[in-house]
């Protein structure tokens, strides 16, 4: 135990640095967006003949890294106040400025992709968050996003977050990789948000854990993978305690991608 600590202390002093090189430069617009079901198809239609091109002409230009829009499966149902979860990446947060500066635009729909024959979608965007990268394994498929996100949100204790983001580097991440070097994950990144924020709003970190099979959010941290990333005298209910004390697992949602720049 006393070793497991120590090892806790000299790595907070000597990876501090790791975490802004890891997410150097990469910043999220999430858009939380609500669909009637009615609605459904012809939302899909819009993505498929404004939204998808639009992105993909700004992504083109270099004024944005990506785009991916997910639909929000679990949970569903009446519970959940929105279905479609819109991610814009980009290398800066004046981006994110220029793009959607318009108060007459819809959040997550920037110029590009209106038209006067666009179809007419009730919809409404239940809020908008800016993160901040702040680790990440590189997606094993290349280019194409990965079909399944699982997005854990964490509210970490005041004054913690070294602490958490070290545990993510130096705890969680060799793990997730230990699942990647199996095939059984694609890509991990850690997330801290920038706005909105405050002791109320319920979470202030994240991370986005990407699959290409469903089958393969049953293959978690067992003590096999665990052993094999961190060695055999790891006292796994140690881990797990300094894990805890530095944040609450606030939820856990599944989504499914549905469009995508190239």
């Amino acid at each position: 135990m006393k070793t497991f600590t120590l090892l806790l202390v000299l790595l907070t002093i000597t990876t501090t640095a790791a975490f802004s090189q890891n997410g150097q430069d990469t910043y999220k617009k999430f858009d939380y967006i609500r669909v009637d079901k009615e609605q459904l198809s012809t939302f899909m239609n819009l993505v498929k003949e404004n939204l998808a091109s639009a992105y993909q002409k700004l992504a083109d230009n270099g004024e944005i890294k990506d785009w991916t829009l997910y639909h929000a499966e679990y949970p569903g149902g009446e519970e959940n106040h929105y279905n479609f979860v819109s991610i814009v990446t980009a290398s800066d947060l004046a981006s994110f400025e220029n793009i959607f500066s318009s108060v007459t635009s819809i959040d997550y729909f920037p110029p590009e992709a209106q038209s006067e024959n666009m179809p007419t979608v009730e919809n409404s965007v239940v809020k908008t968050e800016l993160w901040k990268l702040e680790n990440a394994i590189m997606d094993s498929t290349g280019d194409t996003p990965s079909k399944y996100m699982i997005m854990d949100y964490m509210k970490v204790t005041p004054g913690k977050n070294p602490d958490y983001l070290m545990l993510e580097e130096e705890v969680a991440k060799p793990i997730h990789e230990g699942r990647i070097d199996k095939e059984k994950m694609n890509s991990w990144q850690v997330y801290s948000l920038l706005t909105p924020g405050g002791t109320e709003y319920g979470y202030n970190f994240a991370t986005g854990n990407y699959y290409e099979k469903l089958e393969h959010l049953e293959y978690g941290f067992n003590d096999a993978i665990i052993n094999q990333s961190m060695g055999t005298n790891v006292n796994i209910p140690e881990l797990f305690n300094t894990i805890y004390s530095t944040r609450d697992h606030v939820k856990s949602e599944l989504w499914r991608l549905v469009a995508h720049t190239e």
